[in-house]
């Protein structure tokens, strides 16, 4: 035991070596996918087509992220994306908001409790 070690302590002073975590940049994304895919699958039962419109630029942008994560992404690179489409989501009610004025609101609260999530929490 080493001079550090002292009575009354059960703690032995083993130096280890601190790794590095693994980057959950990718793990957060694909958590984020799946929400977008259940969020599209909600929108495409509207039958709107301003929501349409709306529906297929998330479309585009799952489909842009899913790209490039097959592709490879580096750490800043995937946070840039984690961040934006985080932002995504909390911007959805308020772009629910002015597509449909009177309607949006509640059908932002409506997709939330659906999916099981805050926008704002994003």
């Amino acid at each position: 035991m080493s001079a550090e070690h002292r009575e009354g302590n059960n703690v032995l002073p083993f130096k280890r070596n601190i790794r590095s975590q693994p980057s959950t940049t990718i793990a957060d994304l694909q958590g984020l996918l799946i929400v977008y895919d259940h969020l599209i699958a909600l929108l495409r039962e509207t039958d709107d087509d301003g929501l349409d419109a709306l529906t297929d630029g998330i479309v585009l942008s799952v489909v842009a992220c899913r790209d490039a994560m097959a592709v490879g992404v580096d750490e800043n690179s995937g946070q840039k994306m984690l961040q934006e489409m985080r932002e995504g989501l909390r911007q959805f009610p308020r772009n629910l908001r002015s597509i449909l004025p009177g309607l949006g609101p509640r059908l932002g609260e409506s997709i939330q409790h659906k999916l099981g999530i805050q926008f704002a929490e994003y």
